[in-house]
């Protein structure tokens, strides 16, 4: 990623730099709610299935179903990620009838990493919501789940701005409410734990799943402001429930708790397959009236808390950001140091990154740029320097680029 191009030989300028602070506070309560409510999550709407008593009639996507779905991938194609939809089909019995599901489709997409020996990042959220063919009534599901593809959402907008070492996937996965299918169905199909495999996935490469899963129910009391992470391990320590809970703790005001394991979400299925995952979920979850109901919609009144779906979207922005590790552009500062006569260049820099400098003596349409130092920040600052002697020099234009490791 090129740092900003300095047209003036000795300008001054600030050498403060993009933070993560400043990128995550381009997610609001206010793009987060946009894209809440283009999921159909009023009353009266569902994102479920048909629900005919005869099983030998398939069940598929009714209601709002497809148009959210449709909604997921003109977002992410909009954001420029690479996007699929993923189609499977699946059976399910309830009580004596087994029923077809048919016409599933997770909606997935790629931000690719940098590096040649990049790993997988994966955060999803499930856009089905519970029908009359599970239950007696609709759900419009706002909480349960648009409100973690929500967050997905605004994730993949926000973070696809930028470059990352490492590959991100971004998943809208149906199905969680018939048992998970939508996941299951990515991890057996499209993740591998046999090296041959070379155009799947491999299991030892992901380093993080994430499923987010009703983020929005946060009732006064003194819960307030609390949220789970659940672990498929029960352990606090695995490495992506201990990352996600710092990076709770330090870019929000959220009070993490440790919940244990669970297996009700779609995180499991990648934890059944060896690789590290967890569920992010309201503290509150197990007290929601509005769970599996039709009252789980926008119009019921006090209920969606979008400050503390946006908090929680952020606090996963953050570990992403962290972990997946994200490039941010360097701001080139330039002054004269009059005493020595010296030009003095300086950047804003990240930890082991290495960058190399530039310079061109003429303005052109295509400016010939020559090599003049490679730096790699290894001490770790967060301000990288060098200068060169001024010699006479009336005009010269500097850049700096990061460049990323093989």
């Amino acid at each position: 990623m090129i740092g900003l191009l300095i047209f003036h030989l000795l300008a001054t300028g600030s050498v403060d730099g993009v933070t993560f602070e400043q990128v995550l506070n381009s997610i609001t309560p206010a793009s987060y709610e946009q894209m809440h409510t283009n999921l159909f999550v009023g009353d009266g709407m569902n994102r479920g299935f048909t629900g005919d008593l005869d099983g030998s009639i398939p069940r598929v996507p009714a209601h709002q179903h497809d148009d959210a779905r449709d909604f997921i991938f003109d977002q992410f194609e909009e954001f420029g990620l690479d996007t699929w939809l993923d189609p499977f089909w699946f059976t399910r019995r309830y009580g004596a009838t087994t029923y077809i599901y048919t016409n599933c489709n997770n909606v997935v997409a790629i931000q690719p990493g940098v590096a040649t020996n990049a790993q997988w990042f994966i955060v999803g959220a499930h856009y089905d919501s519970v029908d009359p063919g599970q239950f007696s009534q609709l759900s419009p599901g706002a909480d349960d789940n648009a409100s973690g593809v929500a967050a997905v959402l605004e994730l993949a907008r926000t973070l696809s701005a930028y470059t990352f070492r490492h590959h991100i996937v971004y998943i809208a996965f149906d199905a969680e409410e018939k048992g998970l299918h939508g996941a299951w169905h990515f991890v057996d199909t499209h993740t591998t734990n046999d090296p041959l495999l070379t155009n799947l996935i491999q299991q030892a490469d992901v380093a993080g799943a994430l499923s987010l899963d009703m983020l929005a129910y946060n009732p006064a009391g003194p819960n307030q402001d609390q949220v789970r992470i659940y672990g498929g391990s029960s352990s606090s320590n695995a490495p992506v429930q201990a990352a996600l809970r710092q990076a709770l703790l330090e870019f929000t005001q959220m009070d993490v708790v440790h919940s244990g394991s669970i297996a009700a979400s779609d995180h499991h299925p990648f934890h059944a397959r060896g690789m590290d995952a967890c569920l992010l979920i309201e503290y509150n979850v197990w007290s929601n009236p509005h769970y599996h109901r039709t009252t789980d919609s926008i119009d019921t009144q006090d209920y969606i808390d979008y400050v503390y779906a946006t908090e929680l979207t952020k606090g996963v922005g953050a570990y992403l950001m962290g972990e997946a590790e994200i490039i941010l552009p360097p701001t080139l500062s330039v002054t004269l140091d009059q005493p020595q006569d010296r030009i003095h260049l300086q950047w804003t820099a990240q930890s082991n990154a290495t960058y190399r400098v530039d310079y061109a003596d003429a303005l052109q349409p295509a400016m010939t740029w020559h090599p003049a130092v490679i730096i790699t920040n290894d001490a770790g600052e967060t301000i990288a320097e060098w200068e060169e002697p001024k010699d006479g020099i009336e005009q010269r234009f500097y850049r700096v680029e990061h460049l990323y490791e093989p």
